[in-house]
């Protein structure tokens, strides 16, 4: 062999390895997602048009927030987690209207988002609101994973608080899969 043909094959296998390198790179970061739609509490509700017990708040929230560009709002009411973060005035959040109690919800499908930095993962309903002839895409997060469940490995470790169609809390514990890498 030459020299000409022992530095090409260094080269091809140096760019092989940094193209695998950055494949591996992005598949680790990349945000993963699993469809619990078949998944309790979720598959009472999919396909389901709920009316909303109490008054809520439409929302945007900014784009690199945005899991699924196809439903750009989300809704947030009292008993939400994220509630804070509407009163304290976020930037990330922008108030779009407030939507009175009786509004029509229709539930379309649910999926669990595994972040591939930190790990943290949400599961979020999709679906979709009509009010005064305009339509809104809607996700809806919904769920926590409970950390001493999980760390005691116990499958049924992820609650729900109540949403905004619920007239109670359901306080049973849920099993949900993880987030898929593709």
């Amino acid at each position: 062999m030459t020299a000409k043909k022992i530095a090409r094959i260094i080269m091809w296998v140096i760019a092989g390895g940094i193209a695998l390198f950055i494949f591996f790179l992005y598949a680790t970061i990349k945000t993963k997602s699993a469809n619990v739609s078949r998944y309790p509490p979720f598959k009472e509700w999919i396909g389901k048009t709920v009316t909303l017990n109490r008054e809520t708040v439409l929302c945007m929230e900014k784009d690199y927030l945005n899991v699924n560009r196809h439903y750009p709002y989300t809704l947030l009411d009292r008993l939400h987690p994220n509630w804070q973060s509407l009163e304290q005035q976020d930037p990330d959040i922008e108030k779009i209207r407030v939507l009175p109690i009786g509004t029509k919800f229709h539930i379309e499908k649910a999926v669990q988002y595994t972040n591939g930095v930190s790990g943290n993962s949400y599961p979020r309903i999709f679906g979709t609101i009509s009010e005064n002839g305009r339509e809104y895409k809607i996700s809806y997060q919904w769920g926590k994973r409970n950390l001493a469940r999980d760390y005691d490995h116990i499958k049924e470790c992820w609650y729900f608080h109540q949403a905004p169609w619920q007239v109670q809390t359901d306080s049973a514990f849920y099993y949900l899969p993880l987030a898929e890498w593709w």
